[in-house]
Order: C-alpha cells, then structure tokens, then sequence
C-alpha cells in the first residue's frame, strides 16, 4: 500500500520498482484499475505513472486500457547490454577508487538481490546521472532477467565463481581497472537473453 504524500510519484517508483525487480513478465497485461486497488490509491496517479513509464519505454499503451510490459527485440537489449556495459564498467571502477552475495534460493529473490547489488555499485560510485541513466535500462530489462534466473540453475546463481564476487574482492584491492572488467564480464553474461530474443523473435 501507498502512504500519503506525494502519489504519483510514489505509485511511479513502486511500478517502476517491481518492473526492475523482474515481477511482471514482458507481455504481461496491466490494469489501472487493478493496480490502483493494490496500491490502495485512486486511478489518477496510476494513470500519471504508466504515462510516464511508457515515455521511459518500459511499459506500452497499444490503447486507452491496453497497456503491457515492453517486450524487448534482440536488437533493443543488445543496446541496453553495450550501454550497461560501458556505464555501469565506469561505475565499478569509481566505486573502487571510492572503496572504504547476489546467490538465492528462487528466481524472483535472486533477481531483487542481483538488481541491488547493481545499484549499490553505481551508487558507491557517486555519480547520480549515472545511476538515473542505469536505472531506466534496468526498468525495461527486469522482466527478461526474472526469466534469466527462472531458467538459471540454482548452483551457478550460488556458485563461488559468479562474477560479483570478482567485483567484490576488485573493490576489496581498490583496484579500478579490475572493478571495470568484472562487472563488464558479469553483464556479459546475460548475452543468453539476446540468443532467446534472436531465436524466438520475443519472449
């Protein structure tokens, strides 16, 4: 439920929040009026937030009632992936000169746990345009990588080899250059979903 204050900006944040978190699946049909009775609010700051999150291309109006979760071609994520990888490469490695597990037991923590760790490090680095700028790729993408994680076995999410923990023992030694290439190889990683798209068209 939403608190009082300020409710469109709040209903923006919650949606955009579990569109990160992966807990709408792409295609999935949304409601206004569904989502203001979860929300506990009217319709009106709903209908203010989807507006705004379908200028940010994460959500789509295909009609006045007809609005869905982006479904992203290959060649949009392949974009999303190169702009990750250079902006949040730059990150780590800030983070590392500013220096003083993302493993779980079922897909939707997993993917809550992995996005956190991905803004802790951008925020670490101190550069707020960037993580705005992070923040919406990963509005559009959080959907594809909740699918990512359901078809991810459990062992390789837990593994002691998943490139966040070269991240951390990089930030650990305050070195930059290695902050950079671990996270750049970790976004890597999700080239798997770029194959679904080019194999299946969408998802």
């Amino acid at each position: 439920k939403i608190a009082k204050g300020n409710l469109s900006e709040q209903v923006y944040e919650t949606i955009r929040a579990s569109l990160m978190d992966g807990r709408y699946e792409p295609g999935e049909r949304l409601t206004i009026a569904s989502l203001a009775e979860q929300l506990g609010v009217s319709i009106t700051p709903v209908r203010e937030a989807i507006f705004r999150l379908v200028t940010e291309r994460a959500l789509e109006m295909r009609a006045a009632t007809s609005i869905h979760v982006r479904r992203l071609t290959a060649d949009e994520l392949r974009e999303i992936q190169l702009i990750r990888h250079l902006l949040e490469g730059e990150a780590a490695a800030q983070a590392a000169r500013n220096f003083t597990t993302a493993a779980a037991n079922n897909p939707l923590q997993a993917s809550q746990i992995n996005r956190e760790f991905h803004f802790r490090l951008a925020e670490a680095a101190g550069l707020p345009l960037l993580c705005a700028a992070v923040e919406t790729m990963w509005a559009q993408m959080g959907p594809l990588i909740h699918l990512y994680h359901l078809n991810t076995p459990t062992r390789v999410l837990a593994s002691e080899d998943h490139g966040h923990y070269q991240v951390l023992r990089a930030l650990a030694a305050r070195d930059p250059e290695a902050a950079r290439k671990a996270i750049q190889d970790d976004i890597g990683v999700g080239s798997v979903m770029v194959e679904w798209l080019e194999a299946k068209g969408a998802v």
